[in-house]
């Protein structure tokens, strides 16, 4: 190797130690100026904290939110919504509870967690109706509620332990732990007892008959505007299984509607499944005129159904039972 490639190679390893001893030096101030900024934003936000004045956490408790925000903005304290539950001794929408507690000493900008009320628990009430009294129980205490009251009484639809009706009505939504009052059978009444057999959609005929044999008024209202077709009982009142002394009167709708010269008549028959509850039986129409209910009521099972259903033109049919269609037939 020559003289001169000597010199060279001894020049580039002299001058690397400098080199690195430069680059640690300038890696060195650089750390030690962030451990400088970082203490200082540390000493800086202690001191603003620190410095904060003191306040007192007002009781929101049982107050609206607005309110309790106000409240808040005062002390110059913030909210946050914790969560919400049911309670029934706080209204809707009010504060619960809070963390931390009232009259708790903290600095301003603390935040205060809330949880508000959601009010009482509100549940559906169960049909009971047609059940026996054992299971009529048991429905509502699993839905929340209270049987407080078992009053008896004869009828001419339920058999003796059935439920004849409630109170509150099914699927009314009541709250939560709400008493309910229910009315169970006694079975076929004595001769001596007399009950309003249900007439809704059948002839006048049979409800006459009937006020003659028991020695009751019948007070004939007459609709001309009824869905019914001519001479059918739209409504009565009142209701069906309601017992009635002698010589008292008992109030019969029955239809008068004009009848077009087009117009027919289908005679719908329907029997209910067996069963252990009383479902709800909806009828309706749909023709030229439009979509009409012709009957929308409780039966009991295994109850037949006889419907005269005049229509214009074609039409269909239609059988619901608790709101599930079970038959549609188109006539015309």
């Amino acid at each position: 190797m020559s003289t001169n490639e000597e010199n060279f190679d001894e020049f580039l390893k002299n001058n690397k130690k400098p080199r690195r001893m430069k680059w640690l030096i300038i890696g060195m101030v650089v750390l030690f100026f962030a451990g400088l900024i970082a203490v200082s934003a540390d000493w800086v936000m202690g001191a603003l904290i620190h410095t904060r004045k003191e306040v007192t956490v007002p009781d929101l408790t049982k107050k609206p939110v607005s309110q309790a925000l106000d409240l808040l903005a005062q002390q110059n304290l913030a909210a946050k919504q914790a969560g919400v539950e049911f309670a029934q001794e706080v209204p809707p929408g009010s504060v619960l509870r809070q963390i931390p507690s009232a009259g708790s000493t903290v600095r301003e900008g603390r935040v205060i967690r809330l949880w508000l009320s959601q009010g009482d628990e509100m549940v559906f009430v169960p049909n009971t109706v047609g059940s026996p009294l054992r299971e009529a129980q048991l429905a509502i205490r699993k839905a929340g509620l209270n049987v407080t009251k078992v009053e008896n009484a004869y009828s001419l639809t339920y058999e003796k332990g059935q439920i004849i009706s409630q109170q509150p009505a099914a699927d009314s939504m009541v709250q939560k732990g709400t008493s309910v009052v229910l009315v169970s059978s006694n079975g076929m009444p004595p001769a001596s007892v007399i009950l309003v057999p249900n007439f809704k959609g059948k002839k006048l005929a049979q409800a006459t008959l009937w006020g003659s044999k028991q020695d009751v008024n019948l007070i004939i209202k007459e609709d001309p505007e009824s869905v019914f077709p001519n001479g059918i009982v739209a409504d009565q009142h009142p209701q069906a299984d309601s017992q009635v002394p002698p010589g008292s009167n008992v109030e019969i709708t029955v239809s008068r509607r004009a009848t077009a010269d087009n117009e027919k008549s289908y005679h719908l028959h329907y029997e209910l499944p067996q069963g252990k509850k009383e479902s709800m039986v909806r009828v309706n129409i749909t023709d030229l005129t439009g979509e009409t209910d012709i009957l929308n009521e409780m039966r009991q099972p295994g109850s037949k159904i006889d419907l005269e259903i005049p229509f214009t033109g074609a039409a269909t049919v239609r059988v619901f039972v608790d709101g599930i269609l079970v038959r549609e037939r188109e006539v015309k």
